[in-house]
C-alpha cells in the first residue's frame, strides 16, 4: 500500500513536467517552422507545433499559462496565413489581378484558425491584463512578446482584408461577423470603441436581412454609448416588421432621447402621434422638424393637414363635432402650410393631388361653416339681409377652393370626388355651364 502511495506521489510531477515539454515542444517546432519562412516554409513544423500547443491548451496545468497561448496565437496565425497562401495559389489560374485575387482569396478562406488564433489573444488578456496591455502599446519586453505583438497585429489585418472580401462576394452574414471582429480587436488594442467597424458590421447584418444580427449589431452599438440615429432607426424598423410594437416603441424612444433632432425618428414618433390622435403632440414635433427643412413639401402638407384636422375634429363615428374656440386660425394656419406645400410641389404625384384637393376642400368647408354658422344666429326678420351678406362672404372660399379641385383634376383625371365637389361648386358659385359640363362627365364614367 505504501509503495502505491510513493508511485503516485512521483507520477504527479511527471505529468506536469510532460505538459511543460508540451509547451516548450510546441516553441521549438514554431521556431523550427519560421526558420523557414525566408526560403521554402516547411509546414510539417507547424503541424507538429500545432499538436502540442493544443495538448498543452487542454491540460489543467498549462492552459491558463500566458506562455501557452502566446505561442498558440503565433501558432494559429500562422497556420490561417498558410491556408490563405493555399487559397490564392488556387485562384492564380484563373484571376491575373493580384489584388482581385487576394480580395477573393480572403472571401473564400476557411477562418477558424484565426478565429482560435483570436480567442488566445482574448484568453492572454483575461490572464494577465498588465501585460497585455504593454504589449498591445507594443511595448515588449523581450523577442517573444514582440513576436506576439506582430502576430496581434497580423489578426486586426486579416479580420479587416476577410471583412472587406467576404464583402465583396456578397457573403454579408460573414462580413458582419468579421467587421464586428475587427471592431472588438481594435477596441481591445487601442482602448478606443471603434464605432466605424461596429457600424460596418451592422450595415452588413442588414444587407444579410439577417435579423438576429440586425438587432445584436444595432444594440451593441447602443449599449456601447457610440450609436447614430441609425441604429434606433433600424432596430425600429425591424421590431415594427416583425409585430413587436413594444420593443419598436421601446427602442423609438430611446432614439428620440438621445438623437431629439433627428428627422427620420421625430417623423415616425409623429406619425404614431397621428394614427392616436394626439395631434398636438405631432404639432410640436412637426413645428421642429418644419424649422429644419422649411422646404420640405411633404412636411409642409403634413402640418397642414394637422390644423385641418384640429379646426374639423371628428366624433368616434368620424361625423363633425363642435369646432374649436380657435377654429378660424387653426383653418388659415392649415391653409398656409398647405398653399406652402402647392407652390413646392411634391415630386410624389400623389402627394401632389393630396395638397391640391385638401386646400380645395378646406376652404369649401370654410366657406360652408361661416354660413352655417352665420345662419343659426339670424332672426327671421334679418333673414334676406344676413343670407346675403354670408352668400357673399362663403362665396369668397367657395371660389378659391375651385382653381385647387381644378389643379387636382388634372394631376388626377376622372377622380369622382373631385369631380363631384366641383360640380356643386360650379352651381354654387353660378357657373351653370361649368355645373353641367361636370355632371356630364361623371355620368360618362358610370
Amino acid at each position: 500500500m505504501k509503495l502505491l502511495q510513493i508511485l503516485i506521489l512521483v507520477a504527479i510531477p511527471f505529468a506536469v513536467f510532460s505538459q511543460k515539454n508540451k509547451v516548450q515542444g510546441a516553441w521549438r517546432a514554431l521556431s523550427d517552422y519560421e526558420s523557414t519562412l525566408t526560403d521554402n516554409p516547411d509546414v510539417s513544423y507547424l503541424l507538429k507545433a500545432k499538436e502540442n500547443i493544443d495538448l498543452a491548451a487542454s491540460n489543467e496545468e498549462t492552459k491558463n499559462q500566458v506562455k501557452t497561448h502566446a505561442y498558440r496565437t503565433r501558432i494559429y496565425v500562422s497556420l490561417f496565413s498558410e491556408s490563405l497562401k493555399a487559397e490564392e495559389k488556387k485562384l492564380a489560374a484563373i484571376i491575373a489581378d493580384k489584388n482581385e485575387r487576394m480580395q477573393t482569396a480572403y472571401g473564400n478562406v476557411a477562418t477558424s484558425e484565426l478565429e482560435e488564433a483570436n480567442k488566445s489573444v482574448t484568453k492572454i488578456q483575461e490572464i494577465d491584463p498588465k501585460k497585455f496591455e504593454k504589449i498591445s502599446k507594443g511595448e515588449t519586453d523581450s523577442e517573444e512578446d514582440g513576436k506576439l505583438f506582430t502576430s496581434i497585429s497580423q489578426i486586426q489585418v486579416y479580420q479587416a482584408n476577410l471583412a472587406t472580401g467576404k464583402y465583396k462576394l456578397k457573403k454579408f452574414d460573414e462580413a458582419a461577423d468579421y467587421f464586428e471582429a475587427l471592431a472588438l480587436s481594435n477596441t481591445m488594442m487601442t482602448g478606443k470603441k471603434d464605432t466605424s467597424n461596429f457600424y460596418n458590421a451592422s450595415v452588413c447584418a442588414q444587407k444579410a436581412k439577417n435579423p438576429t444580427k440586425m438587432f445584436a449589431y444595432n444594440k451593441k452599438m447602443i449599449d456601447l454609448n457610440i450609436a447614430s440615429p441609425y441604429n434606433y432607426q433600424t432596430i425600429y424598423e425591424l421590431k415594427t416588421s416583425q409585430n413587436d410594437t413594444a420593443t419598436a416603441m421601446e427602442y423609438l424612444k430611446k432614439g428620440r432621447e438621445q438623437f431629439p433632432g433627428d428627422i427620420f425618428l421625430m417623423n415616425k414618433e409623429t406619425e404614431i402621434f397621428l394614427q392616436k390622435g394626439q395631434q398636438q403632440k405631432a404639432l410640436e414635433n412637426l413645428k421642429t422638424a418644419i424649422s429644419k427643412e422649411p422646404n420640405n413639401a411633404v412636411l409642409q402638407y403634413v402640418i397642414g393637414n394637422v390644423y385641418d384636422n384640429l379646426a374639423n375634429p371628428k366624433g368616434k363615428s368620424g361625423k363633425d363635432t363642435t369646432k374649436p374656440a380657435e377654429y378660424d386660425e387653426l383653418v388659415f394656419k392649415a391653409a398656409e402650410h398647405y398653399q406652402k406645400a402647392v407652390d413646392l410641389k411634391p415630386a410624389n404625384q400623389e402627394s401632389y393631388f393630396n395638397t391640391l384637393y385638401n386646400l380645395g376642400a378646406l376652404y369649401n368647408n370654410y366657406g360652408n361653416t361661416l354660413y352655417n354658422k352665420a345662419m343659426e344666429k339670424t332672426t327671421i326678420a334679418e333673414l334676406a339681409k344676413k343670407q346675403k351678406e354670408m352668400d357673399a362672404k362663403s362665396m369668397e372660399y367657395y371660389r378659391k377652393a375651385i382653381p385647387y379641385l381644378e389643379q387636382a383634376l388634372a394631376v388626377k383625371a376622372n377622380d369622382q370626388t373631385t369631380m363631384s365637389a366641383l360640380r356643386t361648386l360650379y352651381y354654387k358659385t353660378g357657373n351653370e355651364a361649368k355645373g353641367k359640363e361636370m355632371n356630364d362627365k361623371i355620368k360618362a364614367l358610370k
